[in-house]
């Protein structure tokens, strides 16, 4: 996603790698995830629900198979991800980081909550 489109949706940066990105857009309540040359809106849910299922891959065997492609078929919602072995490696990185980032906003605004009360 170009940095213009960003700032005109109104979109705030989870999480970023040369390879992709997550961004929330708090006007439409959701998510949007920039890979491989895609942009695909997802709720909180279903960006969890990707996470899941990469991380349950099993790169080892996936890249073992000799008689089949080292390709990973994945459907969430409305939207299909083609993913290659290296493909998931960085959509791990780019899930991850952004679900890290979730963590770590979610910590910050509670230890920030305890201070005001006390």
């Amino acid at each position: 996603m170009s940095q213009d489109i960003i700032a005109t949706a109104g979109l705030i940066e989870v999480f970023l790698t040369s390879k992709g990105g997550v961004y929330q857009s708090d006007k439409e309540n959701c998510l949007y995830l920039n890979f491989s040359g895609k942009v695909s809106k997802l709720s909180f849910q279903s960006l969890n629900d990707l996470k899941k299922v990469i991380d349950k891959v099993d790169l080892g065997h996936m890249c073992t198979l000799i008689e089949h492609a080292d390709i990973e078929i994945i459907l969430i919602k409305d939207n299909c991800f083609v993913l290659s072995g290296i493909e998931i490696i960085y959509l791990k990185e780019i899930l991850q980081g952004a679900f890290t980032m979730f963590s770590l906003n979610h910590i910050l605004t509670d230890c920030l909550d305890r201070i005001v009360i006390y």
